[in-house]
């Protein structure tokens, strides 16, 4: 039997491309979540750049490594998949885990790393009241479904649940049929993951894009994220933890905007 808590290997992530003229954007979802997560920004962004959208080890598409993994593994897989995708040099945009995914490869490859996009996320996260291990451990005892029903609830507003918006559904049953062993693995991120002292060597231009409904990064936190960074600006949203999924052609004007800048 594998053990839960070894190291998970190096994997090729599932990805899409989309063609375009300029510089690539890469994008990277949040834990729980997979490439689709960003359909609703898509129709916004095709025909403006390439895009390049990839599910997290473990998630979507991707293959499942048994065992946790580091915030520099999910770092590795992206710069590994730029470069299968012969990108040299691109722009990043990342939500939750996908924005300290997007803070730590931007930390060390700022070469490559033009401008950042990063939304609902921080240096480091605090624990939920069971702690990450206890997250990690029912995701592995019993399953993605029990866990689904909080996770709408944090993850969106009063407003939009009640709006009914397909997007939860979708997102939902994608969080619901995911590997809870790829889930615990990303949950260990999560509990690890400390970039408070790599965000001085961020050097590209970033804008943070927080939900004003959020619990989980609430603005104060979002601010502070930004004045720790060299060179950024926090923008505030009527909206919860995920800006790009409630907000898609509001994202998209700042996300636009910012790339041009």
């Amino acid at each position: 039997m594998t053990d839960p808590a070894a190291p998970c290997a190096p994997t090729s992530p599932h990805s899409e491309y989309t063609p375009g003229a300029g510089r690539a954007l890469v994008l990277v979802h949040p834990i729980g979540a997979s490439l689709r997560f960003w359909d609703a920004l898509m129709p916004q962004l095709q025909g403006r750049m390439p895009v390049l959208r990839y599910d997290l080890r473990g998630h979507g598409a991707s293959a499942v490594t048994p065992g946790d993994c580091t915030i520099d593994q999910l770092a590795d897989d992206l710069l590994a998949l730029a470069d299968a995708q012969g990108l040299e040099r691109f722009d990043l945009c990342g939500v939750s885990l996908g924005g300290m995914v997007a803070l730590a490869v931007a930390a060390r490859a700022g070469h490559r790393v033009h401008r950042v996009v990063v939304s609902s996320t921080a240096p480091r996260v605090a624990p939920p009241p069971n702690g990450w291990d206890g997250r990690r451990d029912a995701a592995l005892k019993s399953g993605m479904a029990p866990l689904a029903g909080p996770m709408v609830e944090r993850m969106f507003s009063a407003a939009f649940r009640e709006r009914g918006d397909p997007l939860i559904g979708t997102l939902r049953a994608v969080f619901e049929t995911m590997s809870p062993v790829g889930y615990a693995g990303a949950v260990a991120v999560l509990r690890d993951a400390d970039l408070t002292d790599r965000l001085a060597r961020v050097a590209a231009p970033t804008m943070v894009v927080a939900g004003q409904h959020d619990p989980l990064c609430p603005p104060e936190k979002q601010h502070a994220l930004a004045e720790a960074l060299p060179s950024a600006q926090a923008v505030l949203l009527d909206c919860g933890h995920f800006p790009p999924v409630e907000r898609p052609a509001e994202f998209a004007r700042l996300l636009l905007s910012h790339l041009a800048g």
